[in-house]
C-alpha cells in the first residue's frame, strides 16, 4: 500500500515535532509532505475539530490522495474527521501521551499511570507548560498566591514524569522536570517511550494501531476502543477544566 499513493500529506501537531522529525531522519519519507499545525489546539477539542477538518479539505484541494493525521482522539476532537476523495489514516490512541508511551505491542488502551504529569521536550516548550503557567499565575496573583494556586491545581499529582522517546536531548528536559517537581513537592522520574506508532503511520506500515478510513467514512469515538476500556481523559483537559472552574477568590 505504501507505493500506491502519489501525493501523501501528513497533518501534524507541532507538540510532537521531535518525534516526527526523528521518523523522517531515520526512514525514507521524502514523498511525504508535512503540514504543521499550531500546538495547543488539544485544549479546545471543538476548535481542533474545525482546524484539522479545514486542513484536510485544503490537502485534498491540493491533490492529496493519502492524508495522515498525527493526532489522537483528543477529547473527541477527532470525531467526524473525514475526506471526500483521499484515504485517511491516524493513530488509534486517545492522545499523544498514550501514543508515545507505547513501546511495542500494545497491551491496553490507557497507558497513563494515575498521578503522573507527563513531559517531553515538546511539552516543556509549550505555553501551557507548568513553569510558564506558574509565571503567569505569579504575575497575576503575586509570588506566594501564584505558587499556591499551582499547587492546588496539581494537588492530585504525585510525580513529574519525563517520557524518553529517544528523539531529543534528555538532560535539559529532566532538569526542567526536576524544577517542576521541587516547586510542587512531587517526585521526578523518567520512563521509556517511543515514536513507534508515528513510524508505523508515516511509513504506511499500518496494523491494528492505525485507523484507516476510506473516502466519505468519518472518524468515530468507537474507532479508538481497545479491550473494552473507557476513553482516557488526558491531563491537558483536566487542567483546562480546573482553570475554568477555579476562581482567584478561592486562593487566600
Amino acid at each position: 500500500m505504501k507505493n500506491h499513493f502519489s501525493h501523501k500529506v501528513l497533518i501534524a501537531c507541532s507538540m510532537i515535532e521531535d518525534e516526527i522529525n526523528d521518523v523522517f531522519d531515520r526512514f525514507e519519507c521524502s514523498d511525504v509532505e508535512i503540514r504543521w499545525q499550531e500546538r495547543g489546539h488539544h485544549n479546545d477539542p471543538e476548535k481542533l475539530n474545525r482546524v484539522i477538518q479545514d486542513a484536510i479539505r485544503q490537502a485534498e484541494a491540493d491533490g492529496a490522495d493519502l492524508i495522515m493525521l498525527a493526532y489522537g482522539l483528543c477529547g473527541n476532537g477527532a470525531v467526524g474527521w473525514h475526506t471526500d476523495h483521499a484515504v485517511l489514516a491516524m493513530p488509534g490512541f486517545d492522545d499523544c501521551c498514550n501514543l508515545m508511551l507505547c513501546i511495542g505491542k500494545r497491551s491496553r488502551r490507557n497507558l497513563l499511570e494515575a498521578g503522573n504529569m507527563y513531559l517531553t521536550q515538546g511539552w516543556s516548550r509549550d505555553e501551557g507548560a507548568l513553569l510558564s503557567m506558574l509565571e503567569r499565575a505569579q504575575e497575576r496573583y503575586g509570588e506566594k498566591r501564584g505558587l499556591k494556586a499551582m499547587k492546588l491545581m496539581f494537588d492530585s499529582y504525585t510525580k513529574v514524569t519525563v517520557i524518553d522517546t529517544g528523539c531529543y536531548e534528555l538532560r535539559p528536559v529532566e532538569e526542567y522536570a526536576g524544577q517542576c517537581a521541587r516547586l510542587l513537592d512531587l517526585e521526578k522520574c523518567t520512563v521509556q517511550g517511543s515514536n513507534i506508532i508515528l513510524r508505523k503511520l508515516i511509513t504506511c506500515d499500518w496494523d491494528e494501531d492505525i485507523i484507516v478510513k476510506m473516502p466519505g467514512e468519518k472518524v468515530t469515538a468507537e474507532d479508538f476502543e481497545y479491550g473494552g476500556e473507557a476513553p482516557v481523559d488526558s491531563e491537558q483537559f483536566r487542567r483546562k477544566q480546573y482553570e475554568e472552574e477555579k476562581r482567584p477568590d478561592d486562593i487566600e
